[in-house]
């Protein structure tokens, strides 16, 4: 019976990851979806604009902040779901930058 012994502190840095992570893809998704919606929708619901640029601004950082939690969050001995983490952090930076330069765009 070889059993994998983790120190709590090691369980608790994932949690915090984990949680951190949850918190801004859900502000990712959210801001995205409002800074579409603003974009793609008639102007009357955002007549400034307000939304779409601090939107646009908010949305940049939030992901960052998540895609750099997220590879933290799997187990350092699963190598394999740690470089797909990695991956899918860049992905979630890439789109989120996708989504600000189109809001933004004339």
């Amino acid at each position: 019976m070889n059993q994998h012994h983790r120190s709590p502190w090691t369980i608790a840095g994932q949690v915090i990851a984990a949680l951190i992570t949850t918190a801004a893809a859900v502000c990712s998704v959210v801001l995205a979806l409002l800074v579409v919606e603003s974009r793609l929708g008639p102007t009357s619901n955002d007549p400034h604009g307000y939304t779409l640029i601090f939107g646009s601004l908010l949305l940049v950082p939030t992901s960052i902040v998540g895609a750099i939690a997220l590879p933290f969050v799997p187990p350092r001995r699963r190598r394999p779901a740690r470089a797909v983490a990695a991956v899918a952090s860049v992905v979630w930076v890439v789109v989120a930058l996708l989504v600000a330069g189109f809001a933004l765009s004339g």
